[in-house]
């Protein structure tokens, strides 16, 4: 039966750890004010994998002895999970040349605004690893696939 694909749920192919500098700028510049700095340091993990109970197999015997597998996978699905933000460095602004504090509420909003651009730059990081994604998943069918006796396997990957 082909279901011994189905049967293991999800697979994971991927983990990759990044950690990224995210710099935002807090208010803005006038002829009286300057804005202040931040640097954000952000760690988050990125989990990639395919949901094989929607795989697509095909499997059977030919007349030779034989047996063939064609697995079929959805595209791959992904987790962003933002870890450890941490200030890095924190500048005041300027009024008529006094230093003014940076306000918590701009400190709130400076640091989702850092979670969203981490998890823009996650994303983007996707499109490159596409290739390593799917060989690593060609792999581990195929391992899998031979270990239930089929010796003519093929991988495909919907866009």
């Amino acid at each position: 039966s082909v279901d011994f694909i189905r049967q293991i749920g999800e697979l994971h192919v991927l983990r990759a750890s990044v950690k990224e500098i995210v710099t935002s700028k807090i208010g803005d510049a006038t002829w009286i004010k300057t804005p202040g700095k931040l640097a954000i340091i952000c760690h988050f993990d990125i989990k990639y994998k395919y949901n094989l109970r929607k795989a697509q197999v095909v499997a059977g015997g030919r007349p030779d002895g034989t047996r063939y597998c064609v697995v079929r996978l959805p595209r791959h699905e992904f987790e962003v999970s933002t870890g450890d933000i941490r200030f890095y460095d924190e500048q005041d602004g300027t009024w008529l040349g006094f230093t003014q504090k940076t306000p918590p509420d701009e400190r709130t909003r400076a640091l989702e605004a850092a979670r969203q651009q981490a998890e823009a730059q996650a994303k983007a990081f996707l499109s490159d690893m596409e290739g390593e994604i799917q060989s690593s998943a060609t792999a581990t069918l195929t391992q899998i696939a031979r270990a239930f006796g089929y010796t003519d396997i093929s991988i495909e990957f919907e866009r």
